[in-house]
């Protein structure tokens, strides 16, 4: 915190479900975490105080001292997390995160629009998360597609799509030879690009001619 300006806060609250960290290079202070939220109903908060840089101006040998102040700095860590999100719409699906000016407390907080808002955000960024996966998980059947934040909002949605095991479905899976799909060791013919996997059993299927 700078001494003359420790009354300039501002205050981040999320609900996301994991941590938000965000490194500002050249501030001091200039990392900022915000604890990840397991409950909604209970949002993480993290109070920003003001930051400084030092610049050279005017051929001085001795640089000065910028502030940037607490609500640019919230917003700041809000907007670059926000950015770095896949699958967002912006002001319609997003995780759950907001900043207001000055310090405030989680239960004020809850009794603000704002709270609302963030909520509705973030549920329809899960519903967004979890459509995206499953196209993905459709067309490569790989643990790689499928992400953190996709696994907290199927749990959080209740859902319990087949890529929720894709770790064991990576070890009983069979890969396609042509196209790299998994396939379940069931299937005759690959489900992504109709390779004959199991040639024995296509010979006496119906389909075989």
């Amino acid at each position: 915190m700078i001494e003359h300006y420790k009354d300039d806060k501002s205050t981040v609250f999320s609900i996301v479900p994991f941590e938000v960290f965000e490194f500002k290079p050249g501030l001091y202070p200039g990392s900022f975490r915000v604890p990840a939220c397991k409950d909604d109903s209970k949002p993480s908060r993290f109070v920003v105080g003001a930051s400084e840089h030092l610049m050279t101006i005017g051929g001085k040998k001795e640089p000065i001292r910028i502030i940037t102040p607490s609500y640019q700095i919230a917003n700041s860590i809000v907007k670059d997390f926000l950015d770095g999100q896949l699958w967002t719409v912006p002001g319609e699906a997003q995780p759950g995160i907001a900043w207001v000016q000055g310090e405030v407390e989680v239960k004020k907080f809850l009794d603000m629009d704002l709270y609302e808002t963030i909520r509705s955000m973030q549920r329809s960024w899960f519903v967004s998360l979890c459509k995206h996966t499953d196209d993905e998980w459709v067309k490569k059947k790989h643990h790689r597609v499928v992400s953190d934040q996709a696994r907290f909002a199927a749990k959080y949605l209740g859902l319990e799509p087949e890529w929720m095991r894709a770790e064991e479905i990576g070890f009983t899976y069979n890969k396609c030879p042509a196209c790299s799909t998994m396939n379940d060791p069931n299937n005759i013919i690959c489900s992504g690009c109709r390779y004959i996997l199991i040639k024995e059993r296509f010979k006496k299927e119906d389909f075989a001619a």
